[in-house]
């Protein structure tokens, strides 16, 4: 088999359940011998689907602000959003519950396809259960509310609803099932295994299915899909996001990204200020929050990004090693950029509009918005093999001369 970090051909082996395989080139995980059993993820599954239309039809808390009671539920935010500022409530409704919905859902058909053997569909539901798992961010969600709740709580009095109950049970289950979910060991359930061949530089590894075989045919003998060394276009597409996600970082951090009406006063903030007015209000805690997700994540995921890019073309004193963890780092964080889009949604819901207050999202916000996702993007765009193709490139003049 060749590792899916670093195309290294290697032995497949058995783990136990206390043991778990790692590539011993780039310490990618290969396989996990602790994991759930077939059974155990469809219970989970139909667990969160039973849980989601409670979750977000009741409301998750209400507050009692200038007398009246308002209501707030996941989608509550992204309704009022979507008229002035619709790609904001796009990307809130997409990560806070369509993207848990996708996932769960393509999972449940990934199950009954493979009992049927049913190939087509079951390709499909691997692609969608592949993709759609980055934007499952039930737990960034649910941070977000307690950090609303501490903002507002000098002003209203917070109520919380079953909704919040149903959706923290669905972010717990998420958990377990995005950490414990491999679609791969759903591929080996079918008949094919991989193909050995004394001349490892024939071997390729289907990017879909994740099967070792020779080169022969330009399509996988599993899937049926194409084969190709490596993805198609990758470091280009991850230039082009990088680039224009550095670009419209800009504005994210100049405009305003939220702004309050209170008695006839309009306060606008931007990332910078809104964190220097927590500090001021006594929530440094809160502050070192929002600062690290909306000012450190987005810096750093630019730069450690476009650190592995440039190292592609100039040698630099870092290991390849050392790239796939920075690389494995900034893909873990990117999901929580997210984090302050969370916290307007949640504003916008419960300080409702056309009274004494009033709150909504700034131009900052949309730019911010393009930011997480292009981010995001170009962590999918990157095919951490190229790392060590130009590894192996500088090395073998060394090995030469030796």
């Amino acid at each position: 088999m060749r590792c899916p970090g670093c195309d290294r051909v290697l032995q497949g082996c058995q783990t136990g359940y206390d043991h778990l395989a790692i590539c011993p080139r780039c310490a990618t995980k290969l396989a996990q011998g602790r994991r759930l059993s077939f059974n155990s993820e469809i219970a989970l599954t139909l667990t969160i689907l039973i849980l989601f239309l409670p979750a977000h039809l009741q409301p998750l808390l209400s507050i009692d602000l200038l007398g009246s009671t308002i209501n707030a539920s996941v989608l509550t935010g992204a309704a009022r959003l979507w008229s002035d500022f619709p790609f904001v409530a796009a990307l809130v409704v997409i990560c806070a519950s369509l993207g848990p919905l996708i996932f769960t859902s393509a999972l449940l058909t990934l199950h009954l396809a493979r009992r049927r053997q049913a190939i087509r569909c079951f390709r499909l539901a691997v692609k969608v259960v592949d993709h759609s798992r980055h934007w499952v961010m039930a737990d960034v969600l649910m941070v977000s509310l307690a950090i609303a709740c501490f903002k507002i709580q000098d002003y209203a009095s917070l109520h919380f609803s079953i909704g919040l109950a149903c959706y923290a049970v669905i972010q717990i289950l998420l958990s377990v099932l995005l950490v414990r979910v491999n679609t791969q060991r759903y591929w080996d359930t079918f008949s094919l295994a991989a193909t050995s061949s004394d001349n490892t530089s024939t071997l390729i590894r289907c990017g879909h299915c994740g099967l070792t075989q020779t080169a022969d045919q330009g399509a996988c003998q599993r899937c049926h899909q194409p084969l190709y060394r490596r993805v198609i276009r990758s470091e280009q597409k991850t230039w082009a996001c990088l680039i224009t996600a550095s670009i419209f970082l800009f504005p994210a951090n100049v405009y305003p990204i939220s702004i309050l009406f209170s008695n006839g006063i309009r306060l606008e903030d931007t990332i910078f200020s809104g964190v220097a007015s927590l500090i001021n209000n006594g929530m440094p805690g809160i502050a070192v929050i929002i600062f690290t997700a909306s000012i450190i994540v987005p810096v750093a995921k630019i730069l450690g990004l476009g650190l592995i890019l440039i190292s592609f073309r100039r040698r630099t004193a870092i290991t390849p090693r050392q790239h796939m963890w920075l690389y494995r780092g900034v893909k873990w964080i990117g999901k929580w950029s997210m984090m302050d889009l969370f916290v307007i949604a949640f504003m916008v819901a419960l300080i409702d509009r056309g009274r004494i207050m009033d709150f909504t999202p700034g131009p900052g916000a949309i730019a911010f918005g393009i930011v997480v996702v292009l981010t995001m993007l170009a962590t999918e765009f990157l095919d951490t093999r190229l790392i060590w193709d130009h590894h192996e490139r500088q090395t073998r003049p060394t090995l030469t001369d030796n």
